[in-house]
């Protein structure tokens, strides 16, 4: 190839990245949503994760939940299965990270806030776990039964590290 012909093959694929990474960060698209796949595909590969996970594949599960992440950044179900299989492979720091994406992404939702602290629990962390559990009595005041079972989960968990 001629040094004309690899400089405009290097501009062209310079020109394709910075139109992906418009798309992905200022758009604000998902790499699925770029590669084509639909919502309905990603809960389907989805599902098939949460059968390895509750049939103990957690390989397999850890797989599936690391392609999801990747393919919808955005969906906070998505990170908190890949938390779960971190935190049930005893990678708690791994889990703790990925709980916090999907609290990021659900500041309302209290189970990555839960999560977390146990997380923090499971790392010796008792100030941090403390500091999770306040955060989630303080900004997840639905009134939705998962709310309502997490806050009493939090409030439980609370009083048993305080002693």
């Amino acid at each position: 190839m001629s040094e004309n012909t690899n400089t405009k093959l290097a501009e062209e694929l310079d020109n394709e990245i910075k139109d992906v990474a418009k798309k992905l960060f200022q758009d604000g698209a998902t790499l699925g949503e770029l590669k084509g796949i639909t919502p309905r595909e990603l809960n389907a590969v989805y599902q098939m994760g949460l059968g390895f996970y509750n049939t103990g594949r957690y390989d397999d599960a850890e797989k599936v939940f690391s392609f999801l992440v990747m393919f919808d950044h955005l969906e906070p179900k998505y990170w908190l299965a890949a938390g779960a299989v971190q935190q049930v492979k005893k990678n708690f720091e791994k889990a703790k990270a990925a709980y916090v994406q999907a609290a990021m992404l659900d500041i309302h939702g209290p189970k990555p806030q839960y999560y977390v602290a146990e997380c923090y629990l499971a790392l010796g962390q008792k100030d941090d776990a403390l500091a999770s559990l306040e955060t989630l009595l303080e900004y997840c005041n639905g009134q939705d039964e998962v709310t309502k079972e997490f806050r009493a989960k939090a409030e439980a968990l609370k009083k048993k590290i305080l002693g």
